[in-house]
């Protein structure tokens, strides 16, 4: 009897103590991250003269070849093309739905989400995005709607959802009319570095709720850096957050974010679950701008550097890595060329095979060496005085900020700044097949404890029970 008490005893004691074992989940969503996308990335590791790897690996590629890599379906309940709310919603609660519905089914049935129930178990929660932290994705996790735009309830709920930290941008989404005006908060307004943008959007006293909430509060970089609460919000942008492309000295970036999320959601002894969204990606895809998407890409794979590195030290966590659907299409492509450009490059030393342009791997660099948004680029030039808008103004603008010096001659063919700049593009080799979002299937990557577990192939409501048997195993 008493060697049966002691079995017992043992096994009690063991299942108690696999049940109480501290287990990490970083989430990380590339939102618009297709499969060229993430292999522009790699190539531009690999294969850009002046590439900033030494080892001309990046990090994604490594979590690649070092984890394990799938295929993720985003169909929604009745469409091919998903958007970033129903994607969210089946990542985040594991429950079909349609296009623009957050946070709930198809059926309109409420569901948990991988945050909510990661802090039922006791373990810390935090949600990061350099977009806004009412926009679909990060939302997803902490909010329930039949409209991805009702800000209204969206908003609210990432205060009430229970996450330890809440970093992005979207003070707008915070912020009212009156509360703007009012003189009780004129202080506070006078040390936010973006004071000046806001434009509110809030018909609530959501703000009155934010500074009464018992988090800590940030709006810069400095502030984030010195912060040691245990709770922690962090809004550094009006809107979006600075792009990479053209950061702002106050802004932290997506790493910085990561780093403090990580040194305060691992103070807790049952773990952590962290969403980290790279959502300027998505929006830079959207603007068909390469020279910006790839400074986005940039900073994810630094990003993940650290998280690489976090998971390496610490055998209980596991890092995802994914897309909510794939946007913009786009790739590199070869074109036809004319017997006289043929002649022009051939003096040049370039390359021809069979009279096309095949798109050389030095273009990478030329890509890299873009300094502002296209948009931006366009909105610039096109408010200068007409008399100054020559095709020598435009070849100089388009040399400083493009890295491309185009031909005086095409420029004058072209007759327009917008022409101009498109035909660089083209000269790049670059090609999107659209501005929104495409039905193609994009990369999971499971990196860290037990990732040999997962299948190859799945929709993306099957990765987020995968997740959860994770999260539940043992508890």
């Amino acid at each position: 009897m008493q060697k049966l008490f002691t079995a017992v005893f043992v096994l009690f004691f063991a299942v108690f103590a696999y049940g109480a074992e501290k287990k990490n989940i970083i989430f990380v969503v590339a939102d618009g991250g297709g499969p060229a996308v993430m292999g522009f990335l790699m190539q531009y590791a690999r294969y850009a003269e002046n590439s900033p790897y030494k080892d001309r690996i990046s990090v994604l590629e490594k979590m690649f070849d070092e984890g394990k890599n799938g295929i993720l379906l985003n169909a929604t309940q009745n469409t091919l093309v998903s958007d970033s709310a129903a994607a969210g919603t089946h990542l985040a609660k594991g429950v079909l739905t349609y296009p623009e519905h957050l946070g709930i089914s198809w059926q309109g049935e409420d569901a948990d989400s991988l945050l909510k129930k990661a802090k039922r178990l006791g373990m810390a929660t935090g949600l990061i995005t350099d977009v806004y932290l009412s926009d679909a994705t990060p939302s997803a996790f902490a909010a329930s709607a039949e409209s991805r735009r009702d800000y209204e309830t969206i908003t609210p709920s990432l205060l009430t959802c229970g996450a330890d930290v809440l970093l992005g941008g979207g003070l707008d989404y915070f912020v009212s009319q009156e509360d703007l005006s009012n003189p009780n908060y004129s202080a506070i307004f006078n040390k936010i570095p973006f004071s000046k943008d806001i434009k509110p959007k809030s018909k609530q006293n959501i703000f009155e709720k934010l500074l009464t909430s018992g988090y800590g509060l940030s709006f810069d970089k400095k502030s984030l850096q010195n912060a040691r609460t245990p709770k922690l919000i962090g809004l550094f942008g009006a809107g979006w957050m600075p792009l990479n492309i053209s950061p702002k000295s106050y802004a932290p970036d997506l790493l910085d974010m990561t780093k403090k999320a990580v040194e305060i959601l691992s103070k807790n002894d049952k773990g952590f679950f962290l969403l980290v969204e790279a959502g300027m990606l998505d929006w830079m895809l959207h603007d068909n701008d390469q020279g910006a998407v790839l400074a986005e890409l940039l900073e994810l794979d630094k990003t993940l550097g650290y998280i690489k590195d976090f998971a390496d030290k610490n055998s209980d966590t596991l890092v995802i890595i994914t897309a909510d659907h794939d946007t913009g299409g786009f790739g590199f492509t070869y074109r036809d060329i004319s017997e006289d450009e043929i002649l022009l490059k051939q003096q040049q030393n370039y390359p021809v095979y069979d009279k096309k342009d095949y798109v050389l791997k030095s273009n990478l660099d030329i890509i890299a060496k873009q300094t502002k948004m296209q948009r931006d680029m366009r909105a610039e030039f096109s408010a200068l005085p007409q008399d100054k808008q020559t095709p020598e103004a435009i070849q100089k603008y388009l040399k400083e900020n493009m890295g491309y010096e185009l031909d005086l001659q095409t420029i004058k063919e072209m007759g327009s700044f917008d022409k101009s700049l498109n035909k660089v593009n083209e000269l790049l080799g670059i090609t999107w097949s659209t501005a929104t979002h495409t039905a193609s299937s994009v990369f999971i990557n499971f990196y860290g404890a037990k990732a040999a577990d997962f299948p190859y192939v799945m929709h993306n409501t099957q990765a987020n029970k995968l997740i959860e048997e994770f999260l539940y195993d043992g508890k």
